[in-house]
């Protein structure tokens, strides 16, 4: 499967093409939506978006959603935490935290500091349209005899989900970890759960695959997450 990168600097948009159509990881910021179409269009008819698989409802990655349901046929598939989540247009990182939440670094939290604003449009999404997954027994993705698993890894926020392409060998994690400058040690900014958080990584440890495709940053190799792996664990607390 071919996989294209049509993000921006902030937010990756990964697309891929299958035999039955392409299938998309995410949307980003409120407002991108011209942007991403003129970019898709450049490769593929938008018609030819099948499936978008949301790895969780935050602005970045649920910002233009609404944009994508309404130009194209395509299929959402969440985790059904997300769809209270979509509707408020509320980030459970700023409205919502658990005992022990809290950003990974005091770079993360400046850069909460500096954002403020972590709300998006209200999405609600028909239900011919969704996809919900609450367990990894839902497989969308086997009776089209496609070699992907949708795997389940909360922690960032309770609604994650990822994507383990069988061949080569490639997880798209969305922000179960992170290669992005503002991030350390490949951890993702905020953690709802920290306990959790670490047992997604352990996840995808055991799949050992070749590569991690996350939503922030350029690829990197699953020797990292071992190489991190008890970073949160050595910190006091979290900020």
């Amino acid at each position: 499967m071919k996989i294209h990168n049509i993000g921006s600097y902030m937010v990756n948009n990964y697309m891929f093409e299958t035999p039955v159509g392409i299938i998309g990881i995410d949307t980003g910021y409120p407002g991108g939506f011209p942007k991403f179409k003129k970019r898709f269009e450049k490769l593929f008819p938008l018609s030819e978006l099948k499936y978008l698989i949301l790895t969780h409802h935050h602005d970045d990655h649920s910002g233009f959603l609404n944009e994508i349901i309404e130009a194209t046929n395509a299929k959402i598939i969440l985790h059904p935490t997300a769809i209270p989540l979509l509707a408020s247009g509320k980030a459970t990182s700023k409205n919502y935290t658990p005992p022990g939440s809290g950003y990974s670094s005091i770079p993360a939290s400046l850069f909460g500091k500096f954002k403020k604003d972590f709300s998006f449009p209200s999405v609600v999404i028909s239900s011919d349209r969704m996809i919900a997954v609450d367990s990894e027994e839902i497989q969308p993705f086997e009776d089209l005899n496609l070699p992907l698993k949708i795997l389940h890894l909360p922690g960032h926020t309770a609604d994650h989900i990822g994507l383990f392409l069988k061949e080569p060998g490639i997880i798209f994690c969305g922000d179960a970890a992170m290669n992005a400058v503002i991030s350390v040690a490949r951890h993702t900014i905020w953690i709802d759960d920290k306990a959790e958080f670490g047992r997604s990584w352990d996840k995808m440890i055991s799949y050992n695959a070749k590569k991690i495709y996350p939503a922030h940053g350029s690829p990197f190799s699953p020797s990292d997450l071992i190489k991190y792996r008890n970073y949160l664990e050595r910190k006091k607390k979290i900020e």
